[in-house]
């Protein structure tokens, strides 16, 4: 497995105490839009959701530190396990993105920097239970944000090498684009800021003609374009770099109106991105919680409170699937 020597050598530090000591403590700013809980986790079980999707009756959470993901009736608000990918390695890996595919499977993707875990994504069945290794890539260390295109081609973004990849039905991995618009600078909007080392690419959306991708550290918003036999064209930044609007920008989604929709983890807010590249703060401070992930259910918008930097600084934490409710 390929991983820069400077990425490496944080990475191998535990992830838990850098957020602790570099991470903001949270906005009690008052709410843009009215946040409600559907459900609290527990983080001192590790229930720390960080991916998330939603379907017609449920959403489906992913809880970063062991790999299990659970899902929640939309009506009754119970809680299932559903699934399981391995359990990464303690302050050595995390569970990242999840998604639904065409045909009712569920994919994670699966961080690890240690070779007794294999990183990559890995495919839950579709009636759910144990995973199996998809995917995997020497320049995928790090996979983050998943969607599926129009076609039913899943696409990752890996935050370590700042990368675009796809993927084949058998899980052959391509490289689509790798870029320095898309990789990682913890320092980039000051330093001390993030967890301590580089996350790049991360949140994904996948259109016929143009790939959206955020960056968190360079707090940007990044359209690349796929020319009509499907290669990369030049990326171009349509919003950013802003610190202070997309520093910290974790999920992506994209709202019924068609504007972009971010969770904007160290910052505790939820961002939407207009056509013209200008950033409304739709939720800011309590009780968003190092929001991680956001996905539309309908006319709702999900949020997951990943509860990170609290959970891991032993500090009263928040972590739960929360709705907003947006005009």
């Amino acid at each position: 497995m390929y991983i820069s020597k400077s990425f490496a050598a944080v990475a191998l530090l535990s992830l838990t105490a850098a957020c602790a000591s570099n991470s903001p403590p949270p906005s009690d700013a008052p709410t843009a839009a009215a946040s409600k809980f559907l459900v609290h986790f527990d983080a001192q079980a590790g229930e720390l959701p960080e991916g998330l999707f939603v379907s017609t009756d449920a959403a489906y959470v992913g809880f970063a530190p062991t790999s299990q993901v659970a899902r929640v009736d939309l009506t009754s608000h119970a809680v299932t396990n559903f699934g399981q990918l391995p359990a990464p390695a303690p302050g050595k890996g995390f569970m990242t993105g999840i998604v639904q595919g065409p045909t009712g499977e569920v994919f994670g993707g699966l961080a690890s920097f240690v070779p007794e875990v294999q990183a990559g994504i890995y495919r839950i069945p579709k009636g759910g239970g144990a995973s199996t290794l998809f995917a995997k890539a020497d320049a995928l260390p790090f996979p983050n944000g998943l969607a599926f295109d129009s076609s039913g081609t899943l696409w990752a973004t890996d935050s370590g090498t700042g990368s675009v990849f796809h993927f084949d039905a058998e899980g052959h991995a391509e490289r689509w684009l790798t870029a320095d618009v898309l990789s990682g600078n913890k320092d980039a909007c000051g330093a001390g800021l993030g967890p301590g080392f580089d996350i790049g690419a991360n949140g994904i959306i996948v259109d016929q003609d143009a790939v959206y991708v955020v960056n968190t550290d360079k707090a940007t918003l990044i359209k690349i374009a796929r020319d009509a036999s499907g290669h990369a064209g030049a990326p171009t930044v349509i919003a950013g770099p802003n610190c202070d609007g997309l520093g910290g920008a974790d999920g992506l989604t994209r709202a019924p109106d068609g504007s972009f929709v971010v969770a904007v983890n160290r910052q505790n807010k939820v961002v939407r991105v207009k056509g013209s590249g200008a950033l409304e703060t739709i939720a800011t401070g309590t009780p968003l919680d190092f929001p991680a992930s956001v996905a539309y259910g309908g006319s709702a918008l999900y949020v997951t409170n990943f509860a990170f930097a609290n959970a891991s600084a032993g500090k009263p934490a928040s972590p739960g699937l929360l709705t907003l409710g947006l005009e």
